[in-house]
């Protein structure tokens, strides 16, 4: 909560909410995302609530927190492209998780360090840089909170803060360490290549029958057929019942103007706001503004660049800060707010006002129908749905549903890679890699619970047969073994050739008359770090080049597996030593990784014992309701 509040988000505590967001998102993830609870709870962890009050505000406090990192309001668009609603709920389930334990450790602070520590902050000061009751007040007040709430809010991010503090402050990092891990990113190795073509082999005799019938042997699983299921797929979808409604006119009509407003394009307005440190700069700009200041040079004075006023044209809907974007609405061309209160008090000026239109029924009645035509689907559904339920049960299969239903049915045979007989992948219309999954977990006369495509659609699967695994005969694949045997004795020639051509360099014959007598060209790489790549250098053979000394000799398989490479050392570079400066930040670095990776660790043990739970569309209504 403070650290919204807070003049920047350089403190302590924006550091332990920066890292709850990180470790936490790799960790709540969709498999905990559950649909069968009750609205208003938005999630629940180890059996306590998170309410979506507490997710609205939180969210809001993160669109202000960025907005004020930025110098400017961070638009809707933005919020869902970086991800803030996930982040957010992921850290609320962090910070719940992380309060039960810290109950259950009995851990917490005195009431004299609370209130020591909401004097200390910045928010809560008034002019003359000390505590004030009425700015306190104020803040609580224009973020829905209470003192009792907001003192307990503040003791319990203290506590976390102990926590999280012991696992991320404590790592150490070596000087040793710290140059080790330099080397290895920073030295760099310069080789001299060439490619030994597959033609170097020779040619090939006609294998004998044994040899044909030892590299069956010897590679069997690449001559048996794996296990193949054929089973039925039933869809159930608004888009595929569409086909099956029918408007009339008079319908398209009632609907066109029941929802005018969403065939209209809005009003845009275009903003440009100033960003204050706290209310007092802000009601002294807004007298200089009404005495005729101007409002880019008002800017300028508390450090906000052109760029950063200048935010752009928006919708009121499309505005991140519901109060500004109020505010702005209601003023004319070139008119400047009032004070608009929030985390951050901000002033708004709009420059340029576009005037909303809207479209005529004729423009829009096609997709009037997609609309109505979708909606009258959606509501069949559940109809549907009970229906295919009820008419299993008795004993119907899916074919014979999809037949009485008019639905989409379709009859596939797969193995676990999801190919075919042949091993060609087998078109399947929905979310292939789950239907395959749950056909394989499955058997022959179990009644699967359908497939959550979307919110609306699903996928009922039955496993009609079961094709046992079966190993080809050698008369059967004789062809494909007798290729199969000629590109292993090639690769098994070419690494030969190799083995005796790099013995020839080691001997002191030049790699350029060495890679003439196969008639290659030699070639050589850029300068290579561990993780560098080079156009017809294999990453093996770069891997292997940093275990090789000065003018050593290497080769490995290019990737099609049909050549060699064979390749010399010719320059080893090592990493510049490090100055103070970087051997500094590197070993913060892995400080920091390391207290991420213990934190990492706790968080993943604490939603083992405690569980999550989260309610998907209590969450869309808050971010819906938030925007």
């Amino acid at each position: 909560m403070l650290n919204s509040m807070r003049k920047n988000a350089g403190g302590w505590i924006a550091k332990i909410l920066f890292i709850l967001l990180i470790a936490s998102f790799a960790l709540w993830g969709v498999a905990d995302w559950t649909t069968g609870m009750r609205r208003e709870k938005l999630a629940e962890v180890g059996g306590r609530e998170i309410s979506q009050a507490e997710f609205e505000r939180a969210y809001q406090n993160q669109i202000t927190m960025l907005s004020n990192q930025l110098g400017r309001q961070v638009t809707s668009a933005e919020a869902r492209a970086l991800g803030l609603t996930q982040r957010v709920l992921q850290n609320l389930v962090g910070a719940a998780a992380i309060n039960i334990h810290a109950e259950q450790l009995g851990l917490g602070l005195s009431d004299d360090a609370i209130a020591e520590s909401i004097r200390n902050e910045e928010a809560f000061h008034g002019p003359d840089g000390k505590f004030s009751r009425s700015a306190f007040d104020e803040v609580l007040r224009a973020n829905g909170l209470n003192e009792a709430a907001f003192v307990d809010m503040q003791r319990r991010e203290l506590v976390r803060g102990q926590i999280v503090g012991a696992l991320t402050e404590a790592p150490y990092a070596p000087q040793a360490l710290a140059e080790a891990i330099h080397r290895f990113r920073n030295d760099e190795r310069t080789v001299k290549y060439f490619i030994l073509p597959p033609e170097s082999a020779g040619a090939l005799e006609t294998p004998s029958e044994d040899a044909l019938k030892a590299h069956y042997e010897n590679n069997k699983r690449s001559f048996t057929v794996p296990e193949l299921r054929r089973a039925g797929l039933l869809i159930l979808s608004p888009d595929r019942l569409k086909s099956l409604v029918t408007i009339s006119d008079e319908e398209l009509k009632a609907a066109y103007e029941a929802g005018k407003k969403a065939f209209s394009v809005p009003e845009r307005r275009t903003i440009q706001q100033l960003i204050f440190k706290d209310r007092a700069a802000a009601e002294e700009a807004s007298r200089k503004l009404a005495a005729g200041a101007d409002f880019m040079q008002i800017g300028k004075e508390i450090g906000m660049k052109e760029t950063d006023i200048n935010l752009g044209a928006f919708a009121q809907e499309e505005f991140a800060n519901p109060r500004a974007a109020e505010a702005a609405f209601k003023l004319e061309k070139g008119g400047v707010s009032g004070v608009v209160e929030g985390f951050a008090p901000v002033i708004v000026r709009v420059t340029e006002i576009t005037p909303g239109s809207e479209k005529s029924f004729e423009e829009v009645k096609d997709q009037v129908r997609d609309q109505l035509v979708k909606s009258r689907a959606s509501d069949d559904i559940a109809k549907l749905y009970d229906q295919i339920e009820d008419e299993r049960a008795a004993g119907s299969s899916l074919s014979e549903l999809a037949k009485k239903l008019t639905l989409e049915f379709k009859e596939i045979t797969v193995n676990r890679q999801g190919a075919d007989r042949e091993g060609k992948p087998v078109a399947i219309p929905v979310k292939a890699a789950d239907v395959v999954k749950l056909i394989f977990e499955s058997d022959v006369g179990v009644e699967n619970n359908p497939l959550p495509l979307d919110e609306q659609s699903y996928a009922f699967v039955d496993v009609l047969e079961v094709i046992p695994e079966r190993q080809r005969a050698f008369d059967e694949v004789r062809e494909e073994v007798a290729k199969g045997w000629a590109e292993e004795e090639t690769r098994a020639r070419l690494a030969k050739k190799a083995d005796e051509l790099i013995a020839a360099l080691n001997r002191g014959q030049s790699i350029v008359s060495t890679a003439q007598s196969v008639g290659a060209e030699v070639k050589t790489s850029a300068s290579l770090k561990r993780s560098g790549a080079e156009p017809g250098l294999p990453l093996s053979a770069v891997a292997q080049a940093f275990t090789l000394p000065q003018d050593g000799f290497g080769s490995a398989q290019m990737p099609d597996r049909k050549g060699r490479v064979i390749f010399q050392v010719a320059a080893i570079t090592p990493a510049p030593p490090l100055d103070d400066k970087q051997t500094e930040e590197l070993r913060a670095e892995i400080a920091r990784g390391t207290g991420n990776d213990l934190m990492a660790q706790y968080l993943n043990g604490l939603q083992t014992a405690y569980g999550v739970q989260i309610n998907a569309n209590a969450i869309n209504n808050a971010t819906a309701q938030t925007q």
